[in-house]
C-alpha cells in the first residue's frame, strides 16, 4: 500500500515537472532588464561623405545576452537602425557626426522584437567617440591640421617676403591664402568602418518569447512525419 502511495506521489511530481517543462519550452518570456548591455558590430560602413540622414543600417550581436543563467539573446542576432541624425564636417570648424538609433532586434529564427537602446561606446571608427545622453558618435576634428597649414602657408609667406624685404607683407599674403584655400574644403569625414564594434545600453526593459521548437521544425521540414 504505501509502495503505490509513493509510486503514485512520485508519478504526480514527474507529470507535473514535465508540464512545466512543456510550458517553458512552449511560452516562455525572458524579461531582460534596463540596463543591459548588447554588443555587436556593424555590417556596413558608414561615412558623413557618403551616407544622408535616415539610411538604414544593421549591426550584428557578437556576444550572448544572459539572463539568470539562460540565453535571451543569441550570437547572430541582428539589430536594425536608422542614421536619425547626420551631420557633414564643416570649413575650420565643426566635426562630423551621426546618431546611429536601434530600431528593433531580430533572432536568427526570424523572431522580431521592437527595441529601445542608447549608443554607448563604438571601438574600431578612428578618432571617433560617443558623447551626449543620445549616444551621438563624433568624428576627428581638424582643428590641429587648419592651424598647422594656415601656419606653414605664413611661414612660406614671410620667406618670401624676405626676398623682397617685406617679410611681414610675405607672412601676411602666405597666411591669407593658405586660410582661403582651406575655406574651400572641409573638415575630415566621419568613417564607422564594417566590424566597428557598437555597445548599446537597454533604456527599456525587453522580453522576449522562446521558440516553440517542435513548430519550427514542423514548420523547416513540412513532410517529416509526426
Amino acid at each position: 500500500m504505501v509502495k503505490r502511495v509513493l509510486l503514485a506521489v512520485c508519478l504526480t511530481f514527474l507529470g507535473v515537472s514535465l508540464a512545466q517543462a512543456e510550458s517553458l519550452a512552449r511560452g516562455e518570456r525572458i524579461n531582460i532588464p534596463a540596463g543591459t548591455m548588447i554588443h555587436c558590430r556593424v555590417t556596413q560602413t558608414l561615412t558623413t561623405k557618403l551616407n544622408f540622414q535616415g539610411d538604414p543600417f544593421t549591426a550584428t550581436v557578437s556576444e550572448p545576452v544572459m539572463v539568470e543563467g539562460r540565453e535571451a539573446i543569441p550570437v547572430g542576432a541582428v539589430i536594425e537602425g536608422r542614421i536619425a541624425l547626420m551631420e557633414r564636417p564643416g570649413r575650420i570648424r565643426g566635426v562630423g557626426q551621426m546618431r546611429l538609433t536601434a530600431d528593433r532586434i531580430s533572432f536568427p529564427d526570424s523572431r522580431t522584437f521592437p527595441l529601445s537602446a542608447v549608443l554607448m561606446t563604438a571601438y574600431g571608427a578612428e578618432n571617433a567617440k560617443v558623447v551626449g545622453s543620445e549616444g551621438t558618435v563624433k568624428g576627428p576634428s581638424s582643428r590641429l591640421q587648419d592651424v598647422k597649414e594656415i601656419g606653414g602657408g605664413t611661414a612660406v609667406g614671410g620667406v618670401m617676403g624676405l626676398l623682397f624685404h617685406h617679410p611681414w607683407m610675405g607672412a601676411t599674403v602666405g597666411g591669407t591664402v593658405s586660410l582661403v584655400d582651406r575655406l574651400r574644403r572641409r573638415g575630415k569625414d566621419l568613417n564607422i568602418p564594417s566590424g566597428t564594434q557598437l555597445n548599446y545600453q537597454l533604456t527599456r526593459a525587453l522580453e522576449v518569447s522562446r521558440e516553440d521548437r517542435r513548430e519550427v521544425s514542423s514548420q523547416r521540414n513540412p513532410f517529416s512525419s509526426n
